[in-house]
């Protein structure tokens, strides 16, 4: 029966493995959000009763008696502003409210995961340099036996 591994070198592989999850959750999660924006900002200027968009006209967010001028979209946070006539600005359903808030905390976890790989790494690499240890660098007599 093989003895599971375990020390320095699988804790750096898991805090690596868990930054590019990390990374992949957070690139996933705002495409996701760029999708939904993409969708209902395609869906304007294409037929009649389609400028300005539905979801600035037709949402709780709208001021009562606002006609709405135009959208906005912004891209961080992922949402899109809808401007009313009379100079004010809310937020249209367009994302879903729970996206942008996953989309922060994917991130803080990708950095925070990456900067402990990065420290991880610096920390092999001075015990290495404290113990003699090159970090390429193979035994003499083995370089000897390949020629």
């Amino acid at each position: 029966m093989a003895e599971p591994t375990g020390g320095a070198d699988a804790d750096s592989t898991f805090v690596r493995g868990m930054a590019v999850f990390s990374a992949v959750i957070t690139a996933t999660l705002y495409l996701l959000g760029l999708v939904a924006i993409g969708l209902a900002v395609s869906e304007v200027g294409e037929g009649a009763d389609s400028t300005p968009m539905h979801q600035c006209r037709y949402t709780s967010h709208r001021p009562a008696g606002a006609q709405v001028l135009e959208h906005e979209v912004r891209f961080l946070p992922l949402h899109v502003m809808c401007r009313t006539t009379d100079g004010r600005a809310y937020t249209a359903p367009v994302v879903p409210s729970w996206l942008n808030p996953a989309l922060a905390a994917s991130f803080a976890s990708t950095v925070a995961f990456t900067a402990g790989a990065f420290v991880q790494a610096n920390r092999r690499a001075a015990a290495r340099h404290e113990r003699g240890d090159a970090p390429h660098a193979r035994p003499a007599a083995e370089r000897a036996s390949d020629t």
